[in-house]
């Protein structure tokens, strides 16, 4: 009788599986998702290092911007083929949506030595004038942060859409945030103070030629500015918004910044802004 009792339940299950596929498809997220948390409090983060006294170089940072599967699928495998890490600019509510990476591709970079930032929780549009509700979604996004284990750069804001009102930097301030990055600019708070970090910022975008980049790399290293690439999406051709960067012309940049390391630093946005 019991084991007919079992056979029932196990039919019962596998029934349920066919009707409420939705379901078990969340059980199955959360059961591996806290085997990845395990995994992170087991284990040691590899890579992570304190910001090197300054040496005369220009340091380049490699910024991932909305967090796309791209990144760990074709960005991270290159980065390491040249000994590089990178940052992520994570919009934390989309880790479960398709095309972005999910938690356990995000602890594999984390614990790699890359950075995961917060880029907010959702992301959404129109937010210049609405300070505290964009705050609230950084607030959120940063809970989300330190309960996945991502705790090195939760308090590091980047602004959706690049735009930055005046009251939120202040509100940043007040909240306990280390910095905020706007489409060009980044702010190091420090108390009541607020200090602008000059870096050069370089939008990666579709058509952007390897050629325009060196330029640009040599006009930040003129200047005595470091400089930040902006990216998104890896991927041969172009999307609506002209944010997709091509992996080929990736590695030829890579393999420039390699073949010039005696005058370029490629250093993750946490070691840059170490003071």
């Amino acid at each position: 009788m019991r084991k007919y009792s079992l056979a029932v339940i196990a039919l019962a299950m596998c029934l349920s599986l066919f009707m409420y596929p939705k379901t078990y498809a969340l059980v199955r997220e959360g059961v591996l998702d806290a085997g990845v948390a395990v995994w992170m409090s087991l284990s040691s983060r590899d890579g992570a290092r304190a910001a090197a006294a300054r040496d005369g170089r220009t340091r380049v940072v490699f910024m991932f911007d909305d967090g796309w599967e791209s990144v760990y699928r074709t960005a991270y495998p290159l980065l390491k083929r040249y000994g590089c890490r990178g940052s992520v600019g994570m919009i934390c509510g989309m880790a479960r949506q398709e095309g972005y990476m999910r938690y356990a591709q995000l602890a594999v970079l984390y614990m790699d030595g890359w950075d995961i930032l917060n880029h907010s929780y959702s992301h959404a549009p129109n937010m210049y004038e609405r300070s505290e509700e964009l705050l609230r979604d950084f607030q959120r996004a940063r809970d989300w942060l330190e309960h996945k284990g991502f705790s090195e750069g939760m308090d590091m804001a980047i602004v959706p859409y690049g735009e930055c009102n005046p009251y939120l930097i202040r509100l940043l301030m007040i909240n306990g945030y280390h910095s905020v990055r706007t489409s060009d600019n980044i702010l190091l708070f420090s108390g009541d103070d607020a200090d602008y970090y000059h870096v050069k910022t370089i939008h990666m975008e579709t058509d952007l030629s390897v050629e325009a980049v060196k330029e640009q790399l040599a006009e930040g290293r003129r200047e005595e500015r470091d400089i930040l690439l902006n990216l998104h999406k890896l991927a041969e051709g172009a999307d609506p918004a002209n944010m997709t960067y091509s992996p080929q012309k990736l590695e030829e940049l890579l393999a420039y910044l390699k073949e010039n390391e005696a005058v370029f630093e490629v250093v993750t946005y946490t070691e840059l802004l170490e003071r």
